[in-house]
C-alpha cells in the first residue's frame, strides 16, 4: 500500500478554526475517523480536510532519484559543478547540539530545530536565486504544483546547476544535520533519508504570494533554507501551531521539523523572500513513517 493510501486511511482527522491574523491562531479538535465511500472517492477533498499539502506522494519513488548522488560521483576525484569546488572525496560535516536550537520537545528529543549559523554560504544562496530567476524568465514561476497548498516555486529538477550542487550538499551537510537532530527517532538512525521533492519558493509583497496557510507536509521530515538576507523583507519565517509563533532564520540557515506538525509560511509585508523547501522520506520504512506521523501530528 502506498504512503498516500496509508495516510488517507490512518491519519487523524482534524478541524481547523481560523482567526484573522496573517497566519491564524489554530485550535485542533482530533478524533479517529474512518473514511466514508464519498471521501475515498474524493481523495483531494479528504486530504485537504487533513491539511496535508501533497497529493503526489506515490510519485516520490521517481522524484527522489534526482537527488541521489551516484556512488561513482561520490568517489570521483573531482566534481565539475558550478557551485561545487574541486574535491578528492565527498566529506560529511559533523554536527552536534551546539550547532542548532531545538523546540517542541517529544520523548528524548525535539521535533523542530533551527541552525545557529549558515549551512549554505551567501554565494551559494545567491547563485541558487540567480538560476531560479533566470529559469523563471523562460518558463515562469509555477503556482499549481502542490495541489492543496500551492506555492510560487520552481522545482530543483528545472535548475541543473543548483541540483548538481545540492546533491553534494545533501550528503555533506543536510543529511548529517538531520541525523544529528532526529536520529533518536529514526529506526536506522537516518541512514536511508532521501529528499523526495525540492523547490525554490518566492514570496513577493508586491503582487505575488505573500504567505502560505497552515498545512502538514506529506513526508517524514521537512526543511527550508533562507536564500536571501532577512534585511530584504519584512515579516516571514515559518509559523508553527505548537508555538503559535513564527521561527525566523538568517540567510543560509536551516529550519527542520517533523512534516506532520501544522505549520505555514508567515506573511511578508514588504520585499521578497526566497527559500529552498525540501520534503524528506525514510526509504524502506513506510509503516514506521505513518506511525511516527500520527504520533506527533497534534503536538
Amino acid at each position: 500500500m502506498t504512503l498516500l493510501r496509508k495516510a488517507i486511511f490512518s491519519l487523524t482527522k482534524c478541524t481547523i478554526l481560523c482567526g484573522t491574523s496573517t497566519i491564524p491562531r489554530v485550535r485542533v479538535n482530533a478524533f479517529i475517523a474512518t473514511p466514508t465511500i464519498a471521501t475515498i472517492k474524493s481523495k483531494s477533498s479528504y486530504t485537504t480536510s487533513l491539511h496535508v499539502s501533497e497529493l503526489h506522494i506515490p510519485g516520490y519513488a521517481q522524484t527522489k532519484l534526482a537527488f541521489i548522488l551516484p556512488d561513482d560521483e561520490k568517489n570521483a576525484q573531482t566534481a565539475a559543478a558550478t557551485l561545487v569546488k574541486t574535491r578528492d572525496l565527498v566529506q560529511e560535516r559533523t554536527f552536534d547540539m551546539s550547532d542548532y536550537s531545538s523546540l517542541i520537545p517529544y520523548q528524548d528529543g525535539h521535533l523542530l530545530h533551527k541552525t545557529n549559523s549558515a549551512v549554505f554560504t551567501p554565494d551559494e544562496c545567491q547563485l541558487i536565486i540567480d538560476e531560479a530567476e533566470q529559469k523563471a524568465t523562460e518558463m515562469g514561476w509555477t503556482t499549481k504544483r502542490h495541489g492543496n497548498f500551492p506555492t510560487t516555486d520552481l522545482p530543483l529538477a528545472e535548475l541543473p546547476q543548483t541540483l548538481q550542487f545540492f546533491r553534494y550538499a545533501l550528503v555533506e551537510r543536510i543529511y548529517p544535520l538531520l541525523r544529528s537532530q532526529f536520529g533518536q527517532y529514526l529506526p536506522d538512525g537516518g541512514k536511508n533519508l532521501r529528499v523526495a521533492d525540492g523547490f525554490v519558493v518566492k514570496y513577493d509583497a508586491e503582487g505575488g504570494q505573500t504567505e502560505l496557510k497552515p498545512h502538514r507536509d506529506g513526508s517524514v521530515l521537512s526543511f527550508n533554507i533562507l536564500l536571501n538576507p532577512s534585511s530584504e523583507f519584512e515579516g516571514g519565517g515559518t509559523w508553527f501551531a505548537s508555538l503559535d509563533d513564527a521561527v525566523g532564520i538568517e540567510q543560509g540557515e536551516v529550519v527542520s521539523h517533523s512534516s506532520s506538525l501544522l505549520h505555514g509560511g508567515h506573511g511578508i509585508t514588504s520585499g521578497k523572500r526566497y527559500i529552498m523547501v525540501c520534503f524528506v522520506i525514510l526509504e524502506g520504512y513506510d509503516s514506521w513513517s505513518m506511525r511516527f506521523y500520527n504520533q506527533v501530528r497534534n503536538l
